[in-house]
C-alpha cells in the first residue's frame, strides 16, 4: 500500500474539525473520543465521492497498526483497504457508494475489509454517521475488529455442512430400515401410531394403539386422531382443531408433549399423555405419536388431592396445636398452635426454630438448643419422640407444653409433625399434688381429709396386685359403689375399664416410667355408663410399699363439645364452599347475558335510526331472550333458597294433569326455539291429580329443558305420563351427551355440573330444585344415564286417589 504524505496545512495549523467539535460539545466528547475502546475516525467530505481522514483516536491508530495518528492523516478510505472487497467490488467504488448512502440516510452500518499498514487484512464492523461541524461535512466512523466473529462464522458454516452431510447419511439409513422401525413400533410397550402430517390420517400403529382406541389394527388406516376423540377436549377446544395445531407444531420441528382425552366407540373416555415427533422421510410429512394411558394416574392424582384436602381440613380444624417442621425451621402451623404459642398470626412462627420460641434453658437446666437437636434427631431416627417443653411467647410469658413428634412423609420428603398441648393447668395440678404429698407426710390426718374431699376422682392401688387400698368420695360417687365394695378389689373385678387391654398398657407404662400424665381412657361405672377420663398416675411409696396414685378428670362433656365444634367447623367449610360456588356461578352465568344485553342496547342507541326494522327486532329479541334467561336463573336460586329455608309451602290442588303437561311442553318448545321436538305420550283417561301446580311446573320444566339443552339439535325428546296405582309416573328420555358415573354421584349437589357439558349454560341448581320439589310431593326421582347414549329421568308422584 502507498501512504501519501499529508499536504497543505497541518491539523493543528487551521481551525480543525475536532477543535470545532470540542468547542461545541466540550470535554465529554473529548473524553469519549480519546478513551473509547472502539476505533473512531473523523473523515472530511471534500466532494460527493471523496473522504479524507482528518483525525482519529488511539484505538484507531492501534487498529490500523500505525505508530501515531500522523501516519494516517489525510488518507482516504480506499487507502486503508485492499483493492477488492470480499464481495468482489473495488474498494474505491464501494467507498463511493457508501459515502452516498451516509450522505442520504445520515447513518449507515456495514462490514468492511481494512488493510493495516503491515499489509494484513482485518474484517471490521463499521458505523458511519454524517454530521455538520463548523460548516464542514464530517463523517464520524466507528469501527471494531470482527476477526474472531468471522472466524466463528466460518467454523459454524463448516459445522453446518458436516451436520447436513450426516443428516443426509442418517436419512438414507432410515429409509433402508423402515421394516425394522415398524417392528419396533409394533413391539413397543406403549401405544404408538404413525400418521400423515398433511391429511392427519393414520398410516399404521401397534396393537397397544388398537386396544387403547378400542378398534382393530386394520381399521386404524381409515381414521384420524379426531375420529378417536370426543368433539371437545377438557379445555373446551375442538379436538379436530387442536389436533391440527399440534401436528403443525411437530411438522415445524417441535416435540409437543400434552394431555389428550380419547373416546372409544362405546363412548368411554380415556385420559392419555401424548408425545409427537416428526419422522425423517423424504417427500413425506410423517408424525409419530407415543401414547400413554393416564387413567390410573389420573385416579391416583384425584385420590391424592382428596387425601390432601382431608389432611388440610383436619390440620386447620384441630383443637390441638400442630406444627410441621424440618430439621431447620417451622414449615406450617395450624391456628391452635398459633394460639397456644401466644402469637397473633402464623407469620410470627413460620421459618423459626424451636429455640427461637423458647427460653435459653429448660426447667431441668439443659440448653434449649441442645435438647431441641436431641429430640429432633431422636424423632428422625426412631420415627417419634415425646417430651415436655418450656416455650416462651413473644411477650416473654413461659408456657409448659407436652410435645409429641412423629416423622411423616409430606410433599415428597420426610418432615416432623409436632402435636403440642398447653399443660399449664396440669403443671399447676402437679405442683398442688406435690404440695399435698408434702402435707401428707406432715400430717396423715390432713391428707386423708383433703384426699377424700377432693373433687378429682382419686384412688390408690398396690403396685404388686393392683388392688385398691384408698378411694376418695369423688371416685366412689362416680363409680356407684360404697367404700367396702371397692377396697381390696381390682379395677378388672369391678369392670371399670371399657377395654381391659388399655388398662394393661396403662399399668405397664406407669410401672416402667414411674408415672403417666394426662392419658385419655374410657371407663364405666357400676351402671354401665361410659365416660372419657383424663387419667394421670404416679408410683409413690406408701408405708414402705410401692403404690399407684391415680387421678382422673371426667372430660366427657369437653369431648362432646370438641366433637360438636368439629362438626360445626366442617359445616362452616361446606357453607363457605357453597358460597364460593354460588359467587362463581353468578359471576360466570350472569356475565354473558348481561354483556349481550349491553351490546344490543348500545347498538340500538347508536344506530337505531339507521337500522332496518328486522335488525331492530333482532336486537330487541336478544335483549328479551337474555333478560328471560337471567330471570330464569334468578328464579331457580330464589325458589331453592325458599325451599332450603322451609319457606316454600306445599299447596296441592285439583289439577288436570294431561292439560297441564301439554301446556308445559308448549312452553318449553317456545323457550328453546323448538331446538328439539318433544314427543308427548299421555295415558288415556288420566284422572284429576291432587298436586302443587307451581312445584310441578318447576319439576317438568327443568327436566324437559335439560333434555333439550344436552341433546343435539333436532334429536327427539320423549315425555311419557302414566298412572301406576296412586302415583303419576313421568318418564323423560333423551339421546343427548349423557352423564358420567362420577358426575352421577353429585347430581343433586348445589352448583355441580357435569364435566362434559362444555359451553352449555347452566347454574347447577336445576336437578337439586327438582329433587326438593319432588320430595315436597312425597315422591321419588331416579336418573339413569350413560355418556354419549342419553339420559332417562323417572319421577313418581303420589297425586291420585289410591282406589282405581
Amino acid at each position: 500500500m502507498n501512504h501519501p504524505t499529508p499536504r497543505g496545512r497541518e491539523w493543528d495549523e487551521s481551525p480543525s474539525v475536532p477543535g470545532l467539535l470540542f468547542k461545541h460539545t466540550g470535554a465529554v466528547f473529548e473524553s469519549l473520543f480519546e478513551r473509547s475502546a472502539d476505533a473512531i475516525w473523523l473523515f472530511e467530505l471534500h466532494d460527493p465521492q471523496t473522504l479524507v481522514l482528518v483525525d482519529c483516536n488511539q484505538a484507531a491508530v492501534h487498529l490500523v497498526g500505525a505508530e501515531n495518528k500522523q501516519q494516517v492523516l489525510r488518507m482516504r478510505p480506499e487507502d486503508l483497504s485492499p483493492p477488492v472487497q470480499l464481495d468482489g467490488s473495488h474498494s474505491a467504488e464501494k467507498a463511493a457508494e457508501i459515502i452516498a448512502i451516509v450522505q442520504r440516510q445520515k447513518t449507515h452500518r456495514f462490514e468492511w475489509m481494512m488493510r493495516r499498514l503491515d499489509g494484513r487484512d482485518v474484517p471490521i464492523e463499521v458505523s458511519a454517521t454524517a454530521v455538520v461541524i463548523g460548516g464542514k461535512n464530517i463523517h464520524v466512523v466507528i469501527s471494531r475488529d470482527i476477526s474472531e466473529r468471522k472466524k466463528a462464522e466460518r467454523e459454524l458454516l463448516e459445522l453446518t455442512q458436516v451436520l447436513e452431510r450426516r443428516v443426509t447419511e442418517r436419512t438414507a439409513a432410515f429409509s433402508t430400515s423402515e421394516a425394522r422401525f415398524r417392528a419396533l413400533v409394533e413391539h413397543a410397550p406403549e401405544a404408538i401410531v404413525v400418521f400423515d402430517g398433511d391429511t392427519g390420517r393414520f398410516l399404521f400403529g401397534n396393537e397397544h394403539a388398537g386396544t387403547l382406541y378400542g378398534v382393530p389394527m386394520e381399521r386404524l388406516t381409515d381414521l384420524t386422531p379426531a375420529d378417536v376423540s370426543p368433539e371437545l377436549q377438557p379445555n373446551g377446544r375442538r379436538s379436530s382443531e387442536l389436533a391440527r395445531e399440534l401436528m403443525d407444531e411437530a411438522l415445524a420441528g417441535g416435540t409437543p408433549v400434552f394431555e389428550w382425552t380419547h373416546q372409544r366407540p362405546d363412548g368411554s373416555l380415556v385420559p392419555t399423555e401424548v408425545r409427537l415427533l416428526r419422522l425423517p422421510a423424504e417427500g413425506q410429512n410423517l408424525v409419530r405419536a407415543s401414547i400413554i394411558d393416564n387413567t390410573e394416574s389420573k385416579r391416583a392424582q384425584r385420590a391424592l388431592r382428596e387425601s390432601e384436602e382431608k389432611f388440610r381440613a383436619l390440620f386447620e380444624g384441630s383443637s390441638q396445636g400442630v406444627i410441621l417442621q424440618d430439621e431447620n425451621q417451622f414449615l406450617e402451623v395450624n391456628p391452635a398452635a398459633v394460639r397456644i404459642m401466644g402469637c397473633q398470626s402464623s407469620q410470627e412462627l413460620l421459618g423459626k426454630y424451636p429455640t427461637d420460641t423458647s427460653p435459653p434453658f429448660q426447667p431441668n437446666g439443659e440448653s434449649s438448643a441442645v435438647l431441641a437437636r436431641k429430640y429432633i434427631q431422636e424423632c428422625m431416627a426412631n420415627g417419634s419422640a415425646r417430651f415436655e417443653w418450656m416455650s416462651r411467647t413473644p411477650h416473654g410469658q413461659e408456657i409448659p407444653l407436652e410435645v409429641a413428634l412423629t416423622r411423616i412423609q409430606w410433599s415428597g420428603r420426610q418432615v416432623i409433625q409436632a402435636f403440642i398441648n398447653d399443660i399449664s393447668e396440669r403443671k399447676k395440678a402437679e405442683v398442688e399434688l406435690r404440695a399435698g404429698e408434702a402435707r401428707l407426710r406432715e400430717s396423715e390426718a390432713r391428707f386423708s381429709a383433703a384426699f377424700h374431699s377432693s373433687p378429682i376422682i382419686t384412688a390408690i392401688s398396690r403396685a404388686s396386685d393392683a388392688k385398691f387400698v384408698l378411694a376418695n368420695d369423688a371416685f366412689l360417687n362416680w363409680l356407684g359403689y360404697n367404700r367396702d365394695e371397692v377396697l381390696g378389689r381390682t379395677a378388672i373385678e369391678l369392670g371399670v375399664w371399657e377395654d381391659p387391654a388399655e388398662r394393661q398398657r396403662f399399668w405397664n407404662e406407669v410401672r416402667s416410667a414411674g408415672s403417666i400424665r394426662a392419658r385419655e381412657c374410657r371407663l364405666r361405672n357400676r351402671h354401665g355408663k361410659a365416660s372419657t377420663m383424663l387419667a394421670s398416675g404416679v408410683i409413690i411409696e406408701f408405708n414402705g410399699v410401692d403404690h399407684l396414685l391415680a387421678m382422673m378428670l371426667d372430660i366427657s362433656q369437653r369431648k362432646q363439645a370438641e366433637a360438636e365444634l368439629r362438626r360445626t367447623l366442617a359445616r362452616e367449610v361446606e357453607l363457605s364452599q357453597l358460597k364460593s360456588n354460588f359467587v362463581s356461578m353468578v359471576s360466570h352465568e350472569f356475565r354473558t347475558p348481561l354483556a349481550i344485553i349491553q351490546s344490543s342496547a348500545e347498538l340500538l342507541r347508536e344506530f337505531f335510526q339507521k337500522m332496518r326494522p328486522a335488525e331492530r327486532d333482532e336486537q330487541l329479541e336478544s335483549i328479551t331472550g337474555n333478560t328471560r334467561r337471567m330471570a330464569g336463573m334468578m328464579e331457580e336460586i330464589l325458589v331453592l333458597s325458599r325451599l332450603e329455608a322451609g319457606k316454600l309451602d306445599f299447596r296441592p290442588a285439583v289439577l288436570a294433569l294431561d292439560t297441564f303437561c301439554r301446556r308445559v311442553v308448549d312452553e318449553v318448545l317456545s323457550a328453546t326455539s323448538r331446538r328439539c321436538p318433544i314427543e308427548l305420550s299421555l295415558a288415556p283417561a288420566l284422572p284429576q291429580a291432587h298436586a302443587d301446580e307451581r312445584l310441578l311446573q318447576h319439576i317438568l320444566t327443568n327436566l324437559l329443558s335439560n333434555a333439550v339443552k344436552y341433546s343435539e339439535p333436532g334429536a327427539c325428546v320423549r315425555f311419557a305420563v302414566e298412572r301406576d296405582s296412586a302415583e303419576a309416573l313421568c318418564v323423560i328420555r333423551d339421546e343427548g351427551i349423557g352423564i358420567s358415573e362420577d358426575d352421577q354421584q353429585m347430581l343433586f349437589t348445589a352448583f355441580h355440573r357435569g364435566a362434559n357439558v362444555g359451553s352449555r349454560a347452566g347454574t347447577g341448581l336445576g336437578l337439586l330444585l327438582v329433587k326438593r320439589c319432588v320430595e315436597l310431593h312425597h315422591g321419588k326421582v331416579r336418573i339413569e344415564s350413560k355418556v354419549g347414549q342419553g339420559t332417562t329421568v323417572t319421577v313418581r308422584l303420589p297425586v291420585f286417589e289410591s282406589n282405581l
